[in-house]
């Protein structure tokens, strides 16, 4: 059941080979020309993103409901955000900053009542047999 010292060693140096290319390869990717064909890649955004976007609808076509999903809970989060923005928006005000409604001046009794008749003859005006009645 245990392994020779010949496999192990022989795996350990497959191992390093392997260790070796991806470093070459990546020693490669980062000197001057490959960087450079690595941004050449970027000189035409407008194409990538296009193939992003094609990719992008061609996922949502084949996962309809995983992607309405997500959908939905973007647009929650989004509307969370904008009712949290309001709130924090408002300034509140004090209890002893607002009036009570029978301090304000339209309310007091007598101004109150020039109101109320006034708006019952808008209504039913004197002309009108039947206001007359309504309002005696």
């Amino acid at each position: 059941m245990s392994r020779s010292a010949d496999e192990l060693e022989h795996e350990v140096e497959a191992s390093r080979e392997r260790l070796d290319r991806t470093l070459g390869d990546l020693q490669s990717r980062l000197t001057g020309p490959g960087l450079a064909r690595d941004f050449a890649g970027l000189r035409d955004p407008g194409r990538s993103l296009g193939e992003g976007f094609g990719q992008l609808a061609a996922t949502i076509r084949e996962h309809p409901l995983p992607a309405l999903l997500i959908g939905a809970g973007l647009g929650l989060l989004a509307y969370d955000e904008a009712r949290r923005a309001g709130r924090r928006r408002r300034v509140p005000v004090p209890p002893a900053a607002r009036p009570a409604e029978g301090d304000l001046p339209e309310n007091r009794g007598t101004r109150l009542d020039e109101r109320l008749d006034a708006g019952v003859e808008e209504t039913f005006p004197a002309s009108d047999p039947v206001s007359v009645r309504i309002t005696k």
